[in-house]
């Protein structure tokens, strides 16, 4: 009996996070309502204080979960061996800014550059990770490419371009982001000599 509701508190958690993911990714945390996450879930509004202890908490995890699969999906699309290269970075950047991660990150954004506390902890704490990830694919597609900037430096002009990008195309409409992407791997590419996919 005990193993039932274990599971069964498992897969409202679960539910709760789903729902919530969704509701963040449509349109930013204040979407994510504990009341418009509880009736999305199918489950009582109570079960959102009992597994997550508040709306904060919950979409701390949401945003949690968010960075942990855009780490899977830079882990999945990167080459481990064989030739790195700036153009796998950019895609597998692209990949995960149009997935429902991606836009958790571009909805959140606002709300943690505006204000304080554990929302922009956990975005900030999810961003050295994945800018690690980064800086250390970076690191060894340049080390033998005199010239160029910093490893760090390239990591936060890809994420810095990936981030304006996104927002412009979300803005208006007007900007094509893959073909902005594209290039910015023919930059790259000029700038490096080497190395291009």
């Amino acid at each position: 009996m005990t193993g039932r509701r274990e599971e069964s508190a498992r897969e409202s958690r679960r539910r709760l996070l789903r729902a919530a993911t969704d509701l963040v990714a449509e349109a930013g945390p204040r979407a994510a309502s504990v009341q418009a996450v509880a009736d999305r879930a199918g489950i009582s509004r109570g079960s959102v204080a009992w597994h997550f202890g508040s709306k904060d908490g919950l979409i701390v995890e949401v945003i949690e979960l968010a960075f942990r699969t855009a780490e899977e999906e830079y882990g999945r699309r990167l080459p481990h061996s064989g030739p790195l290269t700036f153009d796998a970075l950019v895609d597998a950047h692209l990949a995960v800014v149009d997935a429902p991660c991606g836009r958790v990150f571009a909805t959140v954004l606002p709300e943690v550059l505006r204000d304080e506390g554990p929302l922009r902890d956990a975005y900030i704490e999810g961003y050295e990770r994945t800018r690690q990830v980064w800086i250390g694919y970076l690191e060894r597609i340049i080390q033998d490419t005199p010239g160029l900037p910093d490893a760090k430096s390239l990591a936060s002009i890809v994420f810095g371009t990936g981030i304006g990008l996104h927002t412009l195309h979300n803005l208006d409409g007007l900007v094509d982001r893959e073909a902005a992407f594209a290039a910015l791997k023919q930059l790259f590419g000029v700038a490096a000599g080497v190395r291009r996919g």
